[in-house]
């Protein structure tokens, strides 16, 4: 072969083999390995975003908004599109509105990545800002965030959201799967110039907005409870503090308040002990207003009836080598059963608890919701602390009569209280009435178990008249009302340290419902650590008072005492401070018993009181007969016991 034959050769078989080279990378490129490198252009081209839906709002029991969800934007960066790293962090961290490290930043931007968040969730004014920079290869997106007109109004029930929309606590945790919504997917592609834009989030990958949440809160009376509270807590520089304001006849939460508490629209600023929902989270040994069971097990097993004489010990008793005082060392020798609860005695009641015999009392307390979970619609709920009688020591039935050795929740207490309420029915709490899309239609409703039967009518009727007594003439005077009618129970428990019970440090509370005949609202007060005062009846019977009377005239519920008897109400009065200030002797002059016929029973046994009288009254309205009768000398015991009736026309 010639010379120049083989060079052709050459030639031509050096191009074959180039020719099926590329052939076969060519195959192997569109063929064999299309999908993998078709993914690899995706990814350099596009990007997957998730658009948070719109979370649906949450609402009081009247509609009025207290968490709800406006548009906002968030800036993001391609790093790969950055030009100058470090002067693009220095300027973007110079915004102080986007709160962001430049070192930090730049780190970001300096990245091999082709996608990286700066800020979320920012006011259109921030963006509008970052936009005028002209930064290359910082963007922008539609989003939004989550606001709390109200501030700090009810935040530890309501809770808080994250960055990426995920209720964490309270209301926004529990029903998160019906406000959060479902988020949409957009594209974010990358053309040839690395330029970015959006496209999608239509159709199927269109985001679905989130559910509206209903509340049983009244905004208005939520703000009365925080406000009373937040006045209490600074005034006694208490510790903490907690409010409870339910409606006895079906469980509805119409307020709940904490204190510390924080502002949910920056809920990182604060400390994470304020973000706790106390009324729900908290144990605490209620004291003297779990007498309120005692009694009530006490009266339904037909251990003791209201008139019923107390050994009261003239002031203390011994329990397994251990002596139980009465407070604010009081020496009271015997007592009505009446008396022994408006007194608050310790000696009195731990008697009658002891009749009950552990295991008995143990299914009292059980069957009031004590030791459970109450169920309402919280993140969070204690179950609290009862153990089983076989676990009770010598001294537990005793101590646990007057409310020690039993932790529970502020709600649990007023659930039980609300029993009484109501009639002797065990309603379970709710604070959510419902869930509905953007339309009104109902998208869920909250099952509530039914009311149980906790004692009988006349029990709690009979309890009822005995509560009434504390605030009438006993230690919960200072929650009485001018216009209705309240019963309650006070307490004041000392606070478990290692090896006993702290002399200073105290839990103050008051209980209570009115009107108390026909109650619209319970309400539980809890001072934790006051200072400068320590009863319930000083510390939270105010408290009390101040919500009960704004709530009750925001609700347009009519006066339950009678005008008439509010006029001899002011009447006496009014008389009677002209005559102290005139003399203070002129109430009893002599030592003789006052004329009390006529005058309502509150005055009546106010002047009795004053008078050094030990009073037991029966009925309601104005004394109709007493015992000692006017002028008489008083018995040394000094007892007087005063029936009382409505006047005709009035009956």
């Amino acid at each position: 072969m010639r010379l120049s034959d083989r060079r052709l050769a050459m030639v031509v078989t050096v191009l074959l083999f180039w020719t099926s080279v590329a052939v076969a990378r060519l195959v192997q490129i569109q063929i064999v390995r299309h999908d993998h490198y078709t993914t690899r252009a995706a990814k350099q081209q596009e990007r997957i975003l998730e658009l948070t839906p719109v979370r649906g709002s949450i609402r009081d029991t009247r509609g009025r908004i207290l968490a709800e969800s406006i548009a906002a934007q968030s800036i993001y960066a391609d790093p790969q599109a950055i030009v100058d790293a470090a002067a693009t962090a220095r300027k973007l961290a110079a915004i102080p509105e986007l709160r962001i490290n430049a070192r930090e930043l730049r780190k970001k931007l300096e990245g091999r990545g082709e996608f990286s968040w700066v800020a979320r969730q920012l006011d259109p004014t921030v963006t509008a800002r970052v936009k005028s920079l002209g930064l290359a290869g910082i963007y922008t997106v539609e989003e939004h965030r989550r606001l709390y007109p109200k501030g700090p109004l009810a935040a530890n029930l309501l809770g808080y959201v994250g960055i990426d929309g995920e209720g964490l606590a309270g209301i926004e945790h529990s029903f998160d799967r019906y406000a959060r919504g479902r988020a949409g997917k957009v594209t974010l592609l990358r053309d040839a110039r690395r330029g970015m834009y959006l496209v999608g989030g239509e159709g199927s990958n269109a985001s679905v907005d989130g559910a509206n949440v209903i509340l049983t809160i009244d905004e208005v009376i939520q703000f009365v409870a925080e406000r009373a509270l937040v006045k209490a807590t600074n005034e006694f520089r208490a510790l903490s503090g907690s409010v409870i304001v339910m409606d006895p006849r079906d469980g509805s939460i119409l307020a709940m308040a904490s204190v510390p508490t924080f502002d949910p629209n920056r809920f990182r600023d604060f400390p994470e002990g304020s973000w706790r929902n106390r009324p729900v989270q908290d144990l605490y040994e209620p004291g003297s207003t779990f007498k309120v069971i005692t009694a009530a097990a006490a009266l339904e097993e037909g251990i003791v009836t209201p008139s019923q004489v107390i050994d009261c010990g003239n002031g203390s008793i011994e329990i397994a080598k251990t002596r139980i005082g009465e407070h604010g060392q009081a020496q009271w020798d015997y007592l009505t059963f009446e008396d022994v609860m408006a007194n608050s005695s310790n000696v009195g009641t731990i008697r009658v608890g002891l009749e009950l015999h552990e295991k008995r009392f143990y299914r009292y307390i059980r069957s009031f919701g004590f030791g459970e979970r109450t169920g309402v619609q919280l993140p969070g709920e204690s179950p609290g602390i009862l153990r089983a009688p076989e676990k009770w020591s010598q001294l537990s039935n005793a101590i646990i009569s007057i409310g020690q050795e039993v932790g529970t929740t502020p709600l649990q207490v007023i659930t039980a209280l609300s029993a009484i309420a109501n009639g002797g029915l065990l309603v379970q709490p709710r604070i959510v009435q419902k869930v509905v899309d953007h339309e009104g239609h109902t998208v869920a409703t909250v099952d509530v178990v039914p009311p149980r039967r906790v004692v009988s009518e006349k029990t709690a009727a009979v309890l009822n008249e005995i509560l009434k007594t504390v605030v009438s003439r006993g230690t919960g005077q200072n929650a009485a009302l001018a216009e209705h009618v309240v019963a309650g129970k006070t307490g004041t428990a000392q606070k478990a340290v290692r090896g006993g019970y702290s002399p200073d440090k105290v839990v103050a509370s008051f209980a209570g419902y009115v009107p108390a005949d026909r109650p619209r609202l319970a309400i539980l007060v809890v001072i934790d650590e006051p200072k400068g005062a320590q009863y319930g009846g000083t510390v939270a019977a105010p408290v009390f008072k101040e919500i009960a009377e704004a709530a009750l005239h925001y609700l347009n519920v009519a006066p339950s005492i009678p005008q008439r008897t509010l006029l001899v109400n002011s009447r006496v009065e009014r008389n009677t401070a002209e005559v102290r200030a005139a003399s203070p002797m002129a109430e009893n002059p002599a030592g003789v018993t006052p004329d009390l016929r006529g005058l309502d029973g509150r005055s009546a046994i106010d002047r009795a009181v004053r008078s050094g009288f030990q009073v037991g009254a029966r009925g309601e309205g104005i004394v109709a007969s007493q015992r000692p009768l006017p002028g008489q000398i008083p018995n040394a015991d000094r007892r007087m016991q005063l029936v009382l009736a409505l006047p005709e026309g009035m009956r």
